[in-house]
């Protein structure tokens, strides 16, 4: 890190308490949510990629998470991966193998134990986040605001939500706050060691998250516009920090995916370049790469994650189904899901920033952490992937950071000691009572969670994580029978016995449903997944399979994400 005096040893204190209540906070919290969607097939292709066998598709991860995490599943658990069954090992995909791999854990507390301990390493990434928040925070304000700035993003209900799964949404947020801090820190002392420092910053950017890519022309941009503004141009070290940029992501790119590599074929490069998914730029620097040797993963989920982009999915947003997504999906979302008085102090911030910019009262340099979440929203708020908040979640430290000029403004008022413990206890009132329900918080301006389905669905409220609250539900109700429509892929069949429990498959395709597009329930109790009750993710047809209950107001929920609902015979 630059060069700074000494921490005072009572503000070092205060970000070492925030650090382990935050830390403690997030295993509580995991420790009592549920297996998420997409949880199981990571922790698969983590373990597989720990034993150097991570070759399943769609290979859409980058090597992150997996170093991080993966080392517990791999050695203090035996993973019941079915490899007893080529008809499932032979399609190769980490979806259709996890969802075998989780029917053979039977056991609640097996499951528990498993993503509970592999979950753990990983709520480094928001640690980092915290660290990082008050460490430029103090630099670009005061100390004072840096550590409130971590506080407030330790009270992110997203954050707390997300940041303990095994997933990569917090990776990539820590390493998108790293590489453009150190963009900041290059900006400022072009030395040799900075520009190392941002190489290493990007190298873990491409190993977080494939949508980062878009980083890797911008560090050796940054780096070349900085050296051309000093006079003379030391023409000398700009070579040398360009290869410091560029050799350092390479080699440790190789490195984490563990020199499985090899130079593009005339057939892939011509089935890229044939792709109307791919843009001609993309195709045309694969083209100029073909002598160097890539890894192929790298490659393909790039191709992936353009092709996925590049489908108009349907979305579910205030209530409608919406092909291809909305622009205004993420703003809405942001408004929708950020504490109000979080939101006021984002806001304030940012009119604030707008006022010292135009009067030439900040440096010029500010444009190194004001701009990044201004892209990254506009770039995700016009593209089809637009499956919950969690998308846009690197820009959240971004956000908080706007809260700065806020709390410094603040700062320099007499009110400040009463006006800022009343803000932040307005914060924690709003936000620990939803414990452990954080991935469905929505604000009081959306009406809160209960209201959550009539604006936002998804992973904004519904990511299969509420298992656990249902087995809870019925364990009060002990001679209730239960039909169970669920979206997620953890074993319900390990929460509730088989014995109490039916499974209504949801309408993914006419067989599973017989060809009917409306399901006519009878008397009963059922539980239905929130997702699946808006219907946007099945095909056109089935879109009102569960307009039954949709219709209908639930006699109690399981967490905020499954509907329980009571069908009494006809008189």
């Amino acid at each position: 890190m630059d060069a700074r005096p000494p921490v005072p040893r009572a503000e070092l204190a205060w970000i070492l308490l925030l650090l382990f209540s935050f830390a403690f906070h997030l295993i509580l919290v995991s420790r009592r949510t549920g297996v998420t969607i997409d949880e199981p097939a990571h922790l698969l292709s983590a373990n597989l990629y720990w034993q150097g066998k991570d070759t399943l598709d769609p290979g859409d991860m980058p090597p992150a998470i997996k170093i991080v995490g993966g080392w517990v599943p791999a050695f203090f658990f035996m993973l019941p991966i079915p490899y007893d069954r080529p008809d499932i090992m032979a399609v190769n995909h980490e979806w259709d193998i996890s969802l075998a791999m989780m029917d053979r854990l039977k056991n609640r507390r097996d499951i528990e134990r498993l993503f509970f301990y592999s979950r753990l390493p990983l709520i480094v990434f928001p640690l980092g986040c915290c660290l990082l928040l008050w460490w430029w925070g103090r630099q670009l304000f005061s100390p004072t605001a840096g550590l409130l700035m971590a506080l407030a993003f330790s009270l992110s209900p997203s954050v707390l939500g997300h940041g303990y799964l095994f997933k990569n949404d917090l990776a990539a947020s820590l390493s998108f706050l790293l590489f453009w801090w150190r963009c900041w820190a290059f900006w400022r002392n072009p030395r040799l060691v900075n520009s190392a420092w941002l190489g290493a910053a990007l190298l873990f950017a491409l190993m977080s998250k494939f949508s980062l890519y878009v980083l890797l022309p911008l560090a050796p941009a940054i780096v070349l516009a900085r050296y051309l503004t000093l006079r003379p141009v030391p023409r000398k070290r700009i070579a040398a920090a360009l290869a410091l940029v560029l050799v350092i992501p390479y080699a440790g790119i190789v490195a984490s995916w563990q020199f499985k590599v090899n130079r593009p074929s005339a057939q892939e490069l011509s089935a890229i370049s044939g792709d109307p998914a791919v843009p001609s730029a993309l195709s045309a620097a694969f083209r100029s790469l073909r002598w160097l040797p890539t890894p192929p993963r790298i490659r393909n989920g790039i191709v992936s994650l353009l092709r996925s982009n590049a489908t108009d999915g349907s979305v579910y947003f205030r209530g409608q189904i919406l092909p291809g997504g909305h622009p205004l999906y993420f703003l809405t979302a942001l408004a929708l899901k950020i504490p109000t008085v979080l939101l006021l102090l984002i806001v304030t911030g940012f009119g604030l920033a707008i006022s010292a910019h135009l009067n030439r009262l900040r440096p010029a340099t500010d444009l190194f952490w004001l701009l990044p979440p201004l892209i990254y929203l506009t770039l995700a708020s016009f593209s089809s992937l637009q499956m919950g908040v969690r998308l846009v979640l690197p820009t959240r430290a971004f956000l908080v950071m706007f809260t700065g000029f806020t709390l410094e403004w603040l700062r320099r008022r007499r009110a400040f000691p009463i006006v800022a413990p009343l803000l932040f206890l307005w914060l924690s009132v709003r936000v620990l009572p939803q414990f452990p329900h954080y991935i469905s918080f929505f604000n009081m301006w959306a009406g809160g969670p209960d209201n959550g389905l009539s604006w936002l669905s998804d992973s904004n409220l519904d990511w299969g994580q509420d298992l656990p609250e249902l087995a809870r539900w019925m364990g009060s109700r002990p001679n209730e029978q239960l039909r169970l429509a669920y979206f997620g892929t953890d074993n319900p069949f390990a929460y509730i016995p088989d014995t109490r429990m039916e499974l209504l498959a949801p309408p993914w395709s006419a067989e599973l449903v017989h060809g009917q597009t409306r399901l006519q329930p009878g008397p009963g109790l059922y539980a239905i997944s929130a997702t699946l009750l808006t219907g946007h993710l099945f095909a056109p047809e089935f879109r009102d399979y569960f307009t039954f209950f949709r219709q209908r107001r639930p006699i109690a929920k399981a967490g905020y994400s499954i509907f329980i609902f009571q069908i009494d015979p006809s008189p």
